[in-house]
This record gives C-alpha cells, structure tokens and sequence, in this order.
C-alpha cells in the first residue's frame, strides 16, 4: 500500500490547510495505511533486507530491532509518532533523534482518522493536535509538518516558531545586511547556559532579540537554496570561489541573521545585522577596527564637566553649539575615547545640583559600559537609570524607575557588498531618487557607499524631561 503523502505547498491561499495553532499552515501530510504498517510474521534476521524496495513504506523490522519494538511496544496498527516518521519518510526523518527534534519544535500535527461517511471524502481543513513524543498513531490517522505562514526565516525553513513578544522595528534592510531598532530590556544573546526554549539554567529563553530576528526579516534572495549563489556558481557579486569546483563560495545566506555587535540589555536603537556570510565578516571588522560610525543620545544627573585636573585625556574642540569634549581615558588598559557635547538642560529636584542633561555621544571605541563609566567617572553625571553607575544615593534610586535612559540613535556602516568590484556595478544601476530615499549615499570623502540609519529618540525620553523641568 502506497504513502498518501501530499506537498501541501501546491496548495492555494484559499484551501491552504490550516495548523494547530493560529498563522500556521501545513505543508506537507502523511497518511497512515488504513490496514497498517507492514510487518514481517517472523523478525528473523535472516528475512530481513534494509536495502529491499518496500512499495515506498518498509516494513516495521527493517528499521527497528526486536528490542526496539518491544521497548517501544510497536505493532503494525499502532506505533509511536516518532516511529510513523520515520516509516513514512526515512529520508526526512532516518533516526529517532530526527523525528523527535521536528515533534518538541512543534512541527508535526495530527489528524486523528474519521470513518464517518460524510468526511471520508472530504480533505482536511484543520490539524488540531499537535503531536507529541509520546503520542500513539493508528491506521488512517493524518500526519501533517506545519509551519507558521509567511516569508520571513523561520516560514521559510518551514520552522514553526512562537511571534516573539516585543517588536522589533526594521530601520533598514536588503539582501546583504538589515539595521534593526532593538527594544530596551531585550538581551541579544542567551546567557551562558541557557538552553532551548525555557530560560532554566540562567538563559533567557526565546526572549532574545537573536531569537526574533528571523520573525522579522526576510531572507536573501540571493539564491533558491540555503548556501548556494545565484547561478550555483558563485558569480553574481558572491564573492570566494566558484561552487562548481565542489566549495561552497564565501557571500551566501546565513541560516538566520547574524548581529555584529553589542548593544547591553538596558540599551535600545541601531543595532547591525549580517545575513550572509561575507556581510559578516565585513561588519564585524569595521566595527573591530573602528570604522563604524556610532551616535548615541543619553540623559546624565548633572551638569557633566571635564574633570582635567583628576584624568589625563581630556580635551575640548569646536566652537558654540558644535563644541564638543573628549575623554580619552583607558578602561582596563585599553584605550577608550568618547565624545560628548551637551544638546538640552532642565532642572530636576532629584537631579545632581538640581538638573538633568540631554547629551549627545559619540564612543569611538566599543569598550564594555564605555559611554556609561567615562560620563559617572569622568564628567561625575552618571546616566539616569544606570543600577551600577549612578551611586545609588535616594536621588538616583527615585530617578531609576523608568529605566536606563540611553539610545543608539544613528549609526553609519561601509555597505558589504556595494562597495565590491561586482557590487559597485550594480550600485552604478541604482536610480539616484531610491539612493536618496533610502539610507544609502556614498561618502563625499572616502567615495564608499555607506548605509547610514538615524532614528528618533524613545517617546519616554521626552516626556520624562518633560515631566521633570514641570515639577
């Protein structure tokens, strides 16, 4: 008896077969024989071939061992689901560790059989139970893989996955690379130790923005399949060698979006992301050798001041309103330069010397903390809502309750594929209005094509300064 198995991908939007839960839909579906799986009368090894040509479905003892099945308590009309997989699709599913991975990511579904005479020719509609290891699976059940609809990484992979529950706003984003706005609260990374879904063992579960990142951006086009160029030989701006040689070339797809840097979890604005391999590796180093450009906006208790007498490197430059001061102060013995100059001030009751300041930064190297230790060391006005800077007096415990009030508010990149040999081309074809429109533009002084992204400042940055010189 053959497999009835369907693509549900040739499906339409109309009778496209919905999932167990809502927003997924099932893409591929199995059905169980309605006499069951086949099965030897006697297990001998000797009337066993694993290499024998079934009629599609091989027989239970042709992949499980008399153990096996007694542990596993298998019979042909009642099996495990992780067993159903692997005899309905071997080369999906050729072990047990395979088939349970799909079921705990919550891609398999079932449709329990309906003999009735009015459903019986009828196609499914609906999957309403989602499977489990332990789930048992009879003669005409339906065995159906979801996944969550859309075009977005995990649609595409065909991994269901749960909306993540904050947003993530997309300031910029094409094939080679995205600039995303990351909420503050949201740590990018699972801690050390964090595993899976569940946040045991000092991890934070699927709250990362890592994790959300293939929600909210579309995977490259660069090629119809994961690791292969345009034309499959590497051509096409794909830049390492060509895959027709048997290597796989250097500029393709990464298998989920990949940030660059860092921003820490109380921090939100620009953060880079990657989404191939080549994009990677360029950010990264512009960012490793200083050549990403980053501007933050903070609020500080205080009138911050160079404090010239206390710290070497210090020093002013500009004139009025683009005066601008630097600290050039080590951290850990390793160079750390940042620049500030000052944007507003208000006066505040629980504020250092009775005022807040709007201060303009921009760090030019990334050490750990840096903008937050040079502005409370340094300039004595640590940042409003800064738990570890802020000194914890009674002021700055009442000025913690809205948080760390520090943004990344623009940031400029070298784009990683226009400025290749094959990307300048394609830059050339690039209708100069789109250019302008968007975050593109080429440097007037370097002649790169940069991608520069600005956002605004968190509403609560406003309002609290708002509600503090009203007081």
């Amino acid at each position: 008896h053959e497999n009835d198995e369907i693509n549900a991908d040739s499906l339409n939007d109309n009778s496209a077969i919905n999932g167990t839960s809502e927003g997924y839909i099932v893409t591929k579906i199995y059905t169980v024989p309605i006499e069951g799986f086949q099965e030897f009368e006697e297990s001998s090894p000797e009337k066993v071939d694993k290499n024998a040509n079934y009629n599609v479905i091989p027989p239970i003892s042709t992949l499980f061992t008399i153990e096996d099945k007694q542990r596993l308590q298998l019979h042909p009309m009642n099996v495990t689901l992780p067993a159903a997989l692997m005899l309905l699709d071997p080369e999906t599913y050729p072990t047990q560790s395979k088939a349970r991975k799909s079921i705990r990511q919550r891609s398999v579904c079932i449709l329990r059989d309906d003999t009735s005479p009015s459903s019986a020719s009828l196609p499914p509609t609906k999957f309403k139970e989602l499977g489990k290891v332990i789930s048992r699976i009879y003669p005409g059940d339906k065995i159906g893989f979801q996944r969550r609809a859309g075009s977005d990484y995990y649609a595409v992979q065909g991994v269901p996955y749960r909306s993540p529950p904050f947003e993530v706003p997309v300031v910029y984003e094409d094939d080679y690379m995205a600039i995303v706005n990351k909420p503050p609260g949201i740590v990018i990374y699972r801690a050390e130790g964090g595993r899976g879904g569940g946040a045991r063992g000092g991890g934070h579960g699927r709250d990362t923005l890592l994790s959300a990142l293939p929600y909210v951006l579309q995977p490259p086009k660069l090629s119809g399949v994961w690791g292969q160029s345009k034309n499959g030989n590497g051509a096409d701006g794909v830049i390492g060698k060509n895959s027709s040689e048997g290597e796989i070339p250097e500029d393709v797809p990464l298998k989920r979006p990949q940030p660059v840097h860092r921003l820490d979890r109380p921090t939100s604005g620009c953060l880079v992301v990657a989404k191939t391999k080549a994009a990677a590796v360029h950010l990264a180093q512009q960012f490793e050798f200083r050549k990403a450009r980053k501007t933050y906006m903070a609020i500080v208790s205080g009138n911050p001041k160079l404090r010239s007498g206390d710290f070497d490197g210090v020093s002013t430059y500009g004139d009025g309103e683009f005066k601008w001061n630097r600290i050039d102060n080590d951290l850990e013995g390793k160079s750390a330069i940042t620049d500030w100059r000052v944007v507003g001030k208000v006066e505040s009751l629980h504020g250092k010397a009775g005022q807040l300041t709007l201060v303009e930064v921009k760090p030019k190297t990334g050490r750990y903390h840096q903008i937050r230790r040079h502005m409370a060391w340094v300039c004595e006005s640590p940042l409003v809502g800064d738990t570890t800077y802020d000194g914890g007096d009674e002021n700055a415990l009442r000025l913690r309750k809205r948080g760390l009030f520090l943004c990344s508010n623009e940031i400029a990149v070298e784009h990683p594929y226009y400025n290749t040999p094959a990307g300048q081309l394609d830059w050339i074809k690039v209708e100069k209005d789109e250019k302008m429109k968007g975050c593109l533009r080429e440097d007037e002084e370097s002649g790169k094509v940069v991608v520069v992204a600005k956002i605004d400042l968190p509403e609560k940055f406003e309002a609290f300064l708002r509600h503090e010189s009203s007081r």
